[in-house]
């Protein structure tokens, strides 16, 4: 039986909350906290993803996304 590398795309919601003067200055300021950390647990590097400052929250949606540019791919290994 082959084996194959499976991949996926599934959201993840980052929040981070800032002071602006507006919207607009919101989203920028926000854009400097919007980033993953890879960290270590459950046997590897790559099982546990988090954020790294107080202001912002994750949350990980629960579906495939099902969209141009993010397409299942399967690779034989």
């Amino acid at each position: 039986m082959k084996k194959f590398a499976v991949t996926a795309a599934l959201p993840v919601f980052i929040t981070a909350t800032v002071e602006a003067a507006d919207e607009e200055e919101a989203v920028d300021k926000a854009y400097e906290f919007f980033s993953l950390t890879a960290f270590a647990g459950n046997g590897g590097t790559d099982k546990l993803v988090g954020v790294s400052e107080s202001n912002v929250s994750i949350e990980a949606g629960e579906s495939v996304i099902e969209a141009s540019g993010f397409d299942i791919e399967a690779n034989e290994i």
